[in-house]
């Protein structure tokens, strides 16, 4: 068998082993999941095996289910993410899931795996009710992991496959009364099959035996199809007639009788390699034949003119091969296709960079398969592949050994995925780019005093003679030696090692992958896990510290980097939203989760994580003094519960479904009601995000336990993505509510060109002198003159307006932005502008823009009634219909104001933000004479300093990677230090044009 980690055959003997000590530890009292909280990533993808899928009746909906600890949701024939539903989980393999089945109605879904045993010394099924996501039971009291799940086709029996010699049991699926088992099992249970429109129930296991039960559990039939072979994937014939096996230990795939199993024949598997085909499926094709197909380890051994059979050619039709050829040649796993019942020739289909593990057959035509790339993929009826796995996050199986990090181990140079060019990560920069040449050291493994050997995918490493002690069925992965050769790492499936120099061990620690490469910097350690992430540590005196993780999205580059208490940075494009904390109630409740985005003003801390990564733990510590019990907090967020929809059409109002995919015609806003529920920490705003934008905001006060809110929010042509946030009372933590994904039938067509609407404000008089000003007015001015000469052909026309110093009270600041949302259009294009005094509130640190009218600044109370705070700017922004958004924000202080505050603006609006923060002695300065340095700096990227395309036109994004490099340049010339921070809320980086310089 494979040893590489690519299809994981170490999984039963793990099993057994935990199964064993489980068992030895039967005595112990029953406890409680573990309460501290999880931080795990969330990529909308999932990020460790796949292990199984399963679809409701009429195939609308999939279900996927993994190592990560996560079952999916996701809506067919598209293949978005619809949910995710999570079970209890703790440390190691806890919460791993194996198996998963819907009702036929798609209403609950069945899922189980190695769940349940960390705190009932026994294994469970749960079970999820799939429009809420919540748990509404379980089936405790298993004596071994399930492996396989199947409810029958009327809905009314529900079937595990168990580990160990556990067997196999059968129970009510409407209120878990158990109705059969069968213990005799002398291996594991791989799969159960219910039959398609009938009663029985095909079994098969690793004791080489299948077997066929009737609706009491009375053994049909009972047959070893292939002598000293281990048979695993089962699959039914449309009628029932016959019975397909694939082997996990045999290329080979036997179709038998379903009546006695006596054997019909065996399809060709002629130009296969690999270990098995564990994974078989009969498949309609759409034009009333039915097709044959298996898969597993198999990969293409011989060329298409030596086999009998076709194989699907890099970009042959269907076939979706991102980048052609060279893309199409990473996927080595193909699944095999047989015409005719499998009678009929053969084609192979590359389908997969790793293991495929199930295929399931579609109610509509064609197949979905769950693969370990991670991912799955889909077939269209007539055999090509319509949806390939898109594993989100780096792949180090083959490049984390060549992971290299600068000698203060700040900075990292990695590869994503095999052949992808190398980038390098700076932590202390918070930037990801093209990798620099020199400057980095690799691991060492090699030396003549510490000769380690047996270490690479391999169970029993070496140091000379001395055993370096592994767990059982733990293989190390990776390997480098400290300096001066005092001692060694080893990174394994699941620990860190550290051993001395004669081999004795010093420390260990659990990660959350296989270490598949690491590098040494001093007493710094980095690596590259399994599940995507590159992890710090310290090594010290006979312990690991872990300071710092790092996960990058391989598609987008979005990066989050954090510390093991959950403070967080993250890219300018993104990323707060790839990890949260997961937090377990009871054993039967389901658990809370909040992503870092829902915390983003409790947790996003770049400074403390850059401290943490630099050997400077103050920041982190004093951030989280003030952070106090996050996890009660997180626990206690309010709920929110979708009620009622409509959709305005005309003068009507059409009901919309929440599960609803499509809008009728005509459509041009959504009225939304929902249900709230407050927790113990109150009830804020209530904001509705259309394409990750914010549409509207809604106030709850005086709802102080809960009630009812409803929204308006106007809809954007083509389609439109729904997202609801229902912030606690002090807004610094939110809980994510029901969403909607809707579409207009037939093509969207492309957008009219829009306006440009720009608003810019400055102020330099102040009704209270001490707080004058010498640039700002001319900054607005120059910034709104330039999008304006800019604008060229660009837009349909351009507005702008200027606020200068007695017209920038609040009154008017308000005023301005409420014209602007009166008159602003989805296809137009929205720019504002403020320059002036920005403040960090005390002690709830919000952002506070101070209007011309500002008088009394001896305290608080006082600034907050005068100024404007972050949730007023917020909640005019929310009324600006413009689809397209960028804030420009260029404050001074005299206090605190740090550049945090204004992320989480961005964080709250969906809109493009770049910000800049000075004190108010360098803001009396200038750069020029003319302008501060920020807007000097958004002066040269308008005018063609920055980045263009092909037309010469200036993107909001070319403007902040511009400013954002620019500012701190500018400052240094002055003797200044000051940064920009840029940040786009928005997930895909969907970017837009704003200046247009002459070629």
């Amino acid at each position: 068998m494979d040893r590489t980690g690519l299809s994981d055959p170490r999984r039963v003997a793990r099993l057994l082993l935990l199964l064993l000590l489980t068992a030895m530890a039967g005595a112990a009292r029953a406890q409680d999941p573990p309460q501290q909280p999880f931080l795990r990533v969330e990529a909308a993808a999932h990020t460790a095996p796949v292990a199984r899928l399963a679809t409701d009746a009429v195939g609308r909906v999939l279900a996927s289910v993994s190592d990560d600890k996560t079952l999916r949701l996701w809506d067919l024939p598209e293949g978005t993410l619809r949910a995710v539903l999570r079970p209890p989980i703790a440390p190691e393999a806890e919460g791993e899931l194996y198996a998963v089945a819907l009702t036929p109605d798609g209403r609950r879904a069945f899922v189980a795996g190695y769940t349940g045993a960390a705190w009932d010394r026994s294994f469970a099924i749960y079970l999820f009710d799939t429009a809420t996501g919540r748990m509404l039971a379980r089936l405790p009291g298993l004596p071994a992991p399930v492996q396989h799940l199947a409810v029958s086709a009327d809905g009314t029996r529900l079937a595990a496959a168990l580990g160990g010699r556990a067997g196999i049991r059968v129970w009510n699926a409407s209120n878990g009364t158990a109705l059969w088992e069968d213990t005799g099992f002398t291996g594991p249970a791989r799969m159960v099959a219910f039959e398609p429109q009938g009663a029985r129930l095909a079994a098969s296991g690793a004791d080489g035996r299948l077997r066929i039960y009737d609706s009491n559990g009375r053994k049909l039939a009972e047959r070893v199809p292939l002598a000293n072979a281990r048979p695993f994937g089962l699959a039914w014939s449309p009628d029932g007639g016959l019975l397909a096996v694939g082997f996990e230990d045999r290329l080979r795939v036997e179709v038998l009788a379903a009546a006695d199993l006596r054997a019909v024949f065996s399809p060709d598997v002629t130009g296969l390699a690999g270990e098995g085909l564990p994974a078989v499926a009969w498949a309609m094709d759409g034009r009333g034949g039915v097709q044959l197909h298996a898969a597993g380890y198999a990969r293409r051994a011989v060329s298409p003119a030596t086999a009998r059979g076709v194989v699907a050619p890099a970009g042959a039709r269907g076939v979706v091969v991102p980048g052609g050829a060279a893309e199409s040649a990473r996927r080595d796993f193909v699944i095999r296709r047989w015409g005719d019942y499998g009678l009929g020739a053969f084609t192979d289909i590359p389908a997969a960079r790793d293991a495929i593990a199930h295929l399931l057959p579609l109610p509509g035509g064609g197949l979905a398969f769950a693969a370990a790339d991670p991912g799955w993929g889909m077939l269209a009826p007539d055999g090509h592949l319509a949806i390939a796995p898109r594993p989100p996050g780096a792949d180090f199986r083959a490049t984390g050994a060549a992971i290299a990090v600068s000698p203060d181990g700040t900075r990292l140079r990695l590869a994503l995925r095999p052949g992808a060019a190398p980038l390098v990560f700076d932590a202390l920069a918070g930037s990801l780019g093209p990798a620099e040449t020199s400057g980095f050291v690799t691991a060492r493994t090699e030396s003549a005093r510490l000769a380690v050997s047996d270490w690479q995918n391999a169970n029993r490493p070496r140091l000379g003679r001395t055993p370096l002690a592994l767990g059982a069925g733990e293989f190390a992965r990776s390997l480098a030696l400290r300096e001066g050769d005092t001692g060694l790492l080893l990174g394994t499936d699941n620990h860190l090692r550290l051993f001395d120099a004669q081999g004795r061990p010093q420390a260990s620690l659990q990660v959350p992958g296989a270490v598949w490469g690491l590098t040494l910097a001093g007493d710094i350690a980095v690596g590259a896990l399994g599940d995507g992430t590159l992890r710090w540590w310290r090594i010290g005196a006979g312990e690991i510290t872990e300071l710092a993780a790092l996960f990058i999205h391989a598609e987008s580059r979005r990066w989050v980097l954090w510390t093991p208490e959950g403070l967080f940075d993250h890219a300018p494009n993104g990323g707060q939203e790839l990890v949260g904390l997961h937090l377990n109630g009871g054993r039967a409740q389901t658990p809370e989760w909040a992503s870092f985005r829902q915390a983003y003003r409790a947790l996003y801390a770049p400074a403390a994580v850059r401290g943490r990564i630099a050997g400077d733990g103050a920041p982190a510590r004093a951030r989280l003094a003030q952070l106090g019990a996050i996890r009660e907090r997180v626990g206690r967020l309010p709920q929110l519960a979708a009620q009622d929809a409509c959709a305005v059409v005309g003068e009507d109002c059409m009901p919309v479904a929440w599960n609803a995919r499509d809008l009728p015609a005509g459509a041009t806003a959504l009225r939304l009601r929902f249900g709230t529920t407050d927790r113990g920490l109150g009830l804020g705003p209530l904001d509705v995000l259309v394409n990750d934008r914010i549409a509207a905001r809604a106030e709850t006060r005086g709802a102080a336990q809960g009630g009812v809110l409803e929204a308006e929010v106007p809809l954007d042509p083509g389609a439109n993505r729904i997202a609801t946030r229902l912030y606690a009372e002090d807004r610094t933590l939110f809980t994510e509510g029901p969403a909607l994904d809707l579409r207009r039938a037939g093509e969207a067509a492309p957008p009219a060109a829009g306006r440009l609407v720009v608003l810019a404000i400055g102020i330099n008089r102040y009704a209270n002198p001490a707080l004058n000003l010498n640039f700002a007015v001319a900054d607005a001015d120059s910034v709104a003159q330039a999008l304006r000469s800019r604008a060229g052909g660009l837009f349909r026309d351009v507005e702008v307006t200027v606020l200068r110093d007695a017209q920038a009270t609040r009154r008017g600041i308000l005023a301005a932005l409420e014209a602007v949302a009166r008159t602003t259009q989805p296809n137009d294009t929205f720019v504002l502008y403020l320059g002036g005094h920005g403040l960090r509130t005390e002690p709830d640190q919000r952002f506070l823009f101070l209007p011309q009218d500002t008088t009394d600044t001896s305290n608080w109370a006082a600034l907050r009634r005068q100024g404007i705070e972050d949730s007023a700017l917020v909640a005019a922004i929310a009324r600006i219909r413009a689809r397209d958004g960028l804030l420009l924000l260029d404050t001074c202080h005299a206090g605190q104001l740090t550049l945090d505050q204004l992320s989480a603006l961005g964080n709250e609006t969906g809109r493009f933000l770049l910000a800049a923060s000075t004190s108010v002695q360098e803001a009396l300065d200038s750069y020029n004479d003319r302008n501060g340095v920020f807007a000097h700096a958004v002066l040269e990227a308008l005018g063609g300093s920055a980045a263009t395309d092909a037309e010469g036109r200036v993107s909001a994004l070319a403007l902040g990677e511009w400013v954002t490099r620019r500012v701190p340049q500018l400052a240094a010339e002055k003797r200044h230090s000051q940064d920009a921070v840029f940040r786009s809320a928005s997930r895909d980086l969907r970017s837009f044009p704003l200046a247009l310089v002459p070629r």
